[in-house]
């Protein structure tokens, strides 16, 4: 390997030098602090202009409705623990059965941890500070992972800058945020990293990896399940490529092991839920959703570069998050073939390779055909939690393989040529800043927000709401859970719902904004079943509603933004 390599371009990830010069420790400290002022000013800079302004009745989000449920999330969490309720079930939406709270990403972690925010400005503030925290942190741990491995502190921003700011989060920062916070990644490759070479002891690796594995718990489980298989591959994978490091990579594979019984441990509530206590996400609940192949070299539209500021349109299938593009693709082909002899850049590569199959899912498409071409994925989905896993969000270990990569091919042999390379990458992977797509102005509803439904509504109503999902539960929220819904949404709908007709009827008119209900019959079977006392229509909805509801005897009110119709009087509570 030669012996003018320095210690900034290391041979072997699972052998890096340290030193022990205080110097050289206060340098990587401050570099750790000015990176992240560096990320979270990105940040700012890129979606700031066009939230910050309203930060109370804006949200860094495509829309309201899915973001509506997360509001729900990061308000009924301290509300529940608060008023002494199980925070894992709820019966106050999806009347009578209610919802098992455990098999959704309800993101108890970051609910709790940043509860003080929400009860004192509100879960919309909450949302902005978690939307525009994921990319900076992102990217900040991305950098102590590339600098770690480098040694090198330009080429680890470069590296940073890539997995916080890859069209992965750009995809998610518009209504999932609990895929958008992936920080963590980078921190469990960092501690492995650090266990393995020896300057973090057995004891407080077991410890840190137990604490890192409750936090992405605590915050997707979708997330933490596609991880520990990923790492499982990279634990794998590294034992064929460092045969010398065997010994070390069982006792690490052990280590994480009880790091994970630990973690069974601490978060046990949530396991109970979701293993011994009734499912209410539908077995139908989510589709495979894997990327295109070309979707990698094709932009969507949350890019600057997209076909469609170049006078093309977007082809459906170019959905925006796998993409790499050409210049990344180069890239890491041409490392590969200039690295190919070391063990650290073809671990890389092989991870970056890995993530991309399985982001293709079950079957290979190709331009928006199915091929009907199996995949490694379809001997994987079918795995516990694995099931719910959606390929085309696996792409996030692509830019995390690439972020590294990057970083590697910079400190390696760094030089204007391939600079110049990383400043094409970067160009061409840049956010389509302004897009409405990450800016979206709530409109409250007075007979919610200003409190008018205690005049209405008591704790023993049964309210359907119109629309029946989306924004109303941000209204069950703003009315500080003073009523139960014969209606919800937390991201799929329970099958003892989905069997009415009446119920599937009414769905259309989240995204319609119409109510054309062809079976009065059928709707009034769903309102009798469901024990619904009252009604609430959002004023402005289009549609037969009107003549709907009179013909269930009921006297409309016009009131705060809506209109009520009072079916029943409401049970004792």
């Amino acid at each position: 390997m030669g012996t003018r390599r320095s210690q900034r371009r290391p041979s072997s990830a699972l052998a890096l030098p340290r030193s022990s010069s205080r110097d050289v420790a206060a340098r990587a400290h401050g570099a750790a602090a000015w990176s992240l002022l560096l990320y979270v000013a990105l940040a700012l800079a890129f979606w700031g202009p066009w939230v910050l302004g309203a930060p109370r009745s804006t949200i860094l989000a495509a829309n309201d409705i899915d973001p509506s449920a997360y509001l729900w999330f990061l308000s009924w969490w301290p509300h529940a623990l608060l008023n002494g309720l199980n925070p894992f079930y709820t019966e106050l939406i999806f009347m009578p059965e209610g919802y098992n709270l455990a098999w959704v990403v309800s993101m108890p972690g970051p609910s709790l941890l940043l509860a003080p925010v929400t009860l004192a400005l509100g879960p919309v503030v909450t949302w902005n500070v978690i939307s525009f925290a994921a990319p900076a942190l992102s990217a900040w741990t991305a950098f102590l992972l590339c600098r770690h491995l480098t040694g090198a502190t330009a080429p680890s921003l470069a590296g940073g800058y890539l997995f916080g700011f890859s069209p992965y989060m750009l995809g998610h920062l518009s209504g999932a945020p609990q895929l958008a916070f992936v920080a963590l990644l980078p921190v469990f490759v960092l501690l492995v990293l650090r266990h393995l070479q020896g300057s973090l002891s057995a004891r407080w690796f077991t410890v840190a990896m137990t604490a890192a594995f409750t936090a992405e718990l605590l915050i997707s489980t979708e997330v933490f399940a596609t991880m520990v298989l990923f790492g499982g591959i990279a634990l794998v994978t590294a034992y064929l490529l460092w045969p010398e490091r065997r010994v070390a990579l069982r006792r690490t594979a052990l280590l994480v092991s009880v790091a994970l019984a630990g973690t069974a441990v601490l978060v046990s509530p949530l396991l109970y839920y979701v293993f011994f206590r009734e499912r209410t996400l539908p077995d139908h609940a989510l589709e495979a959703f894997p990327a295109d192949l070309l979707s990698f070299a094709v932009p969507g539209s949350l890019i600057a570069a997209t076909p469609e500021r170049l006078g093309a349109g977007v082809p459906e299938w170019a959905s925006g998050s796998p993409y790499v593009g050409l210049p990344l693709i180069a890239l890491v082909a041409v490392f590969a073939w200039t690295y190919r002899r070391r063990q650290v850049a073809r671990f890389a590569v092989a991870m970056f390779v890995v993530g991309a199959i399985a982001a293709l899912g079950k079957a290979l498409h190709v331009g928006g055909t199915d091929t009907s071409i199996p995949l490694p994925w379809a001997g994987l989905a079918e795995l516990p939690l694995l099931r719910y896993a959606i390929p085309i969000r696996l792409s996030v270990f692509v830019f995390l393989a690439a972020a590294v990569i990057v970083a590697l091919w910079l400190a390696w042999r760094p030089n204007i040529g391939r600079w110049a390379l990383v400043l094409v990458v970067v160009l061409s992977l840049l956010p389509a800043l302004g897009s409405a797509t990450w800016h979206t102005r709530l409109s409250d509803v007075p007979f919610f927000s200003g409190g008018g439904h205690e005049t209405y509504l008591g704790p023993g109503d049964r309210v359907l709401t119109l629309p029946v999902w989306g924004r109303n539960m941000r209204w069950q929220a703003q009315a500080d859970f003073s009523f139960a819904m014969a209606a919800g949404y937390v991201g799929a709908f329970p099958e003892s719902y989905t069997r009415y007709a009446g119920w599937n009827a009414l769905l259309p008119t989240t995204l319609s904004g119409r109510v054309d209900v062809d079976s009065p019959a059928r709707l009034r079977r769903f309102i009798a079943d469901k024990g619904v006392t009252a009604i609430v229509v959002e004023r402005g909805l289009g549609g037969r509603w009107r003549r709907l509801f009179r013909d269930l005897g009921a006297r409309p009110v016009d009131t705060g933004g809506v209109v009520l119709y009072r079916l029943a009087p409401p049970p004792a509570s």
